[in-house]
Parts: C-alpha cells; structure tokens; sequence
C-alpha cells in the first residue's frame, strides 16, 4: 500500500522534499501552506560584499533568490548542510563553511571563530532573528524575504496519512491535525509539541533527503 505524505512546503512537483519522498517510494501530495515572497533587491544585499566578508545562507530559497546576483560570488559563503552547499557550489558560489550540525546556531557559532574582521552579511527571512553581533565584524542582516500563510484545502486531511513539515510556520499554518507529523528537525518539532503533539519522526540531520528516509523507515519500507 502506497503512503501518501502531504508536502506543506511552497515548492514544485519536482522539487527537493516531493523528488526525495518519491525517491523512497512514497506519493508526495503538494499542497503548499505557505507562500514566500521577495521583500528586497538581492543585489543591493549582496552588491559590496569583498572577496573577503561573509555570505550567510541558511535556506535553499535564500541561495536561489541571490542566485542571480553576480556579486553572490565574491564573498566566502557559509551554509546550513551538505545539500544548500551543493546547490549553492552548483551557481558558483565559494563555499567555505558548513554548519557542523546542520543548525545556523552553530554556523554562526564557528562563523564567531573564524571572521574577526570585515563583513557577515545575513540575508534571512523575516521570521529569522538576526545573531548576535561580535567584535570586529560589520554584521549585516537585511530581511530578504518573507513567508506568509496561504489558503489551501483542508480536505487534504482526508486524502493522506502523514503531514510534513519543515518549518515551525508551517506547523503553525497547519494547525492541529489528526494525521502524524514529520518533522524536519528540532525547531520545528518544538512546534508540533506546542500543539500537543509529538513528532512521528524527526529528521537527523535537518534536510529533504533524511526527513523523506525518516518517514519511509518508521513506515517499515527500508
């Protein structure tokens, strides 16, 4: 019996978390309760950024919205996991950190080592608070985007057996469901806790690919 996975992310039929649940044969039912918009120019994020500061990218969404922006390769990059820095090696960013445990705490906590001087710039998303700053560093963090709840069909409820989430917003958007949750990772089960509920499973680490596998092993198919 094939197990159909509600994706709550905003994304394409092909894109990561509906491609990784197909990948473990599952059937990825999108029906986005989100929706992420542009709030500022990337460029003028990314634009005087030197050879030397900081580019910090914790979300895919971040690492294509500046995709474009020719000055996004000059500056050393940091990202969250081993997937955002192959997509963002993929547009020729330079790559040069990646959060030992897949949490942009951490990034940034090694990011504190290592930049003492010169530019760390941010571009989050609204629902991000910036890092506190440190000696030496300009910290920049300019809210890129934002992500808003949208409308969707709540009859999707009937449809499936899991519902995934890989944010905190999306749990909120989602709301308390009688299906199991699947979590993306830690913050966002913080959320599904806040509604009284327990995770089903957790991704470890936080990414597309372990949270698809996390839901394929705890339904017995690996």
């Amino acid at each position: 019996m094939t197990m159909h996975v509600w994706v709550t992310r905003d994304e394409q039929p092909d894109g990561p978390l509906c491609s990784a649940l197909r990948a473990h044969g599952l059937d990825p039912v999108l029906e986005p309760v989100l929706e992420r918009c542009i709030v500022c120019d990337p460029a003028d994020a990314v634009g005087t950024l030197s050879p030397h500061d900081w580019l910090v990218l914790t979300s895919p969404y971040a690492i294509e919205a500046v995709r474009t922006c020719e000055p996004a390769r000059v500056p050393r990059v940091a990202v969250v996991g081993e997937p955002s820095a192959k997509l963002a090696r993929s547009y020729a960013m330079r790559v040069e950190l990646i959060s030992p445990d897949g949490h942009g705490a951490a990034l940034f906590a090694e990011l504190h080592n290592l930049a003492n001087s010169g530019v760390v710039c941010y571009p989050r998303s609204a629902q991000a608070a910036p890092p506190d700053a440190w000696p030496g560093v300009e910290l920049r963090c300019p809210v890129l985007y934002d992500t808003l709840a949208r409308e969707f069909d709540r009859g999707i409820v009937a449809r499936v057996d899991i519902v995934a989430v890989a944010s905190p917003t999306a749990v909120r958007a989602v709301g308390r469901v009688d299906l199991p949750y699947a979590s993306i990772g830690r913050s966002t089960s913080a959320a599904i806790r806040a509604l009284g509920r327990e995770p089903w499973v957790e991704a470890d680490p936080p990414s597309f690919a372990a949270l698809a596998a996390a839901i394929a092993a705890q339904s017995g198919r690996i």
